[in-house]
């Protein structure tokens, strides 16, 4: 199976989840947004889980190359995907 690599950076409250601003991810050929969101929970435990599965709180926003992604996009090869939460406003 063909796998793709992207870097994942993290703002705010992710980065201090996952212990760091950036990291890179091997994902299957093929997979999305959906997947890496999956992959991020399971590298990064419960609270990560937590906070890109609970819609009750604050939705999370998944920019991949400069432009907010739904889940179902799929990545590719090089991709920088930000992981951080919708500016506030009002």
């Amino acid at each position: 199976m063909t796998r793709i690599k992207v870097t994942v950076k993290y703002l705010g409250t992710f980065s201090q989840i996952a212990g760091r601003r950036e990291e890179a991810f091997e994902l299957g050929e093929g997979a999305t947004v959906a997947d890496l969101s999956r992959a991020l929970a399971a590298r990064h435990g419960r609270e990560m889980k937590r906070r890109l599965e609970d819609e009750r709180t604050r939705p999370v926003l998944f920019v991949v190359d400069s432009r907010p992604v739904e889940g179902a996009l799929r990545l590719s090869d090089g991709d920088e995907v930000l992981l951080t939460y919708p500016a506030g406003g009002g």
